[in-house]
């Protein structure tokens, strides 16, 4: 499925009108005749959202934002949040006798009430209303106020990053394509002078991991977009695609840990008690929702213009993803262990039209946060 269709409709709640015949809702028959699978807690019965979605048809109609859950289900509203036994019908509210879970990142719905509450819905009766309560603009500001990009081209100066076979270094690869990413972006968005891009570097220089996070805050970025070639560990020939990176948590610190030569981009900080450190768990918040929808978005744009493997988007620990507290993704572009990928990016039109792909990425976002 189209990743931006899906994620318009995880925010936006756009009313989806698809015809058909009115019926009553009986989660409990659903479950019996399809063979779901149900989870007991203190005696009672749960479904997975997932299942639910899947009774409903709701799949591809639903969204998140930190702890409420929007579904869509032809012209009805069903909304709730985690831990909480309030379900909202529309401009309705139903009460719950226990409250939606969430175990190990999997929501849970407990069946008796939720079947309750929807035996009775005829669907097809039900006429559209504005949403009782509206989507918050969590991570984009006002039109009115700056919205800052913090393009980081990885690796520089004393740290090469990867090297290919024949001498190609990753740090030179990065900058040229940040700088045309930054032009690109510039050009289409000339005359709108609510959006400001900076980089963390436009030339030749180390710039260590806690700088470019300590960079980020200073200039308070909206978004934190790191820009890296690969490489595999064996330098293998054969290895390729082009992959995008999202921290599945939040840290902040008092003291940002120090980073060895050598940028360590995966970096954990143990036995950091002395660091005063500030856990701030994000799994569920927006600066994390926010990375993966934007690195979706990216993801996407590149896999139209590169003929490499896709490579997905995925969560991963790297420190400036961990320790920014804006949305942050990483995306690293392809191998440099590949003669191949190598020869390529020496290639300026091929360099260009991955920096356009990486700013195009970007604008989907923004004008999906109507930042623009």
């Amino acid at each position: 499925m189209n990743i931006k269709k899906k994620i318009r409709l995880i925010v936006s709640l756009t009313i989806i009108f698809i015809p058909f015949f009115c019926f009553a809702l009986n989660i409990r028959e659903e479950i019996k005749e399809r063979k779901i699978p149900t989870y007991l807690i203190e005696n009672n019965s749960y479904i997975s959202l997932k299942s639910l979605l899947k009774i409903l048809g709701a799949e591809d109609s639903w969204g998140r934002v930190e702890d409420r859950v929007f579904i869509k289900h032809q012209d009805m509203e069903i909304k709730f949040k985690v831990n909480s036994t309030q379900v909202f019908i529309d401009k309705k509210v139903e009460y719950l006798a226990v409250p939606v879970k969430e175990v190990e990142g999997e929501i849970l719905i407990p069946v008796d009430d939720f079947s309750n509450i929807l035996s009775g819905v005829s669907v097809a009766s039900r006429i559209s209303k504005e949403p009782s309560f509206k989507e918050e603009k969590i991570v984009a500001k006002s039109k009115n106020k700056s919205f800052i990009i913090l393009i980081d081209p990885g690796h520089g100066g004393s740290d090469n990053g990867a090297t290919g076979y024949y001498g190609l270094k990753e740090k030179d690869v990065n900058l040229d394509i940040a700088k045309r990413m930054k032009e690109y972006l510039k050009k289409e968005l000339k005359g709108n002078t609510g959006v400001k891009i900076y980089m963390t570097r436009e030339e030749d220089v180390y710039i260590s991991l806690p700088e470019r996070v300590q960079m980020a805050k200073d200039i308070n970025a909206d978004v934190f977009f790191s820009i890296h070639t690969n490489s595999s560990l064996t330098m293998r020939p054969d290895a390729d695609g082009f992959e995008t990176y999202y921290s599945g948590i939040k840290e902040e610190l008092v003291f940002l840990p120090s980073s060895p030569p050598g940028e360590v981009l995966d970096e954990e900080v143990k036995g950091d008690t002395s660091l005063s450190r500030i856990l701030e768990d994000l799994n569920t918040t927006s600066a994390v929702d926010e990375s993966r929808i934007l690195a979706d978005f990216v993801q996407e744009r590149l896999a139209e213009r590169l003929l490499t493997p896709d490579r997905g988007t995925k969560r991963r620990g790297f420190y400036v993803l961990r320790y920014t507290p804006m949305p942050a993704i990483l995306t690293e572009i392809g191998f440099l262990c590949n003669p191949n990928v190598e020869l390529n990016l020496r290639d300026a039109e091929v360099r260009q039209a991955i920096a356009e792909s990486l700013a195009k990425g970007l604008l989907d976002y923004l004008k999906f946060r109507d930042v623009i």
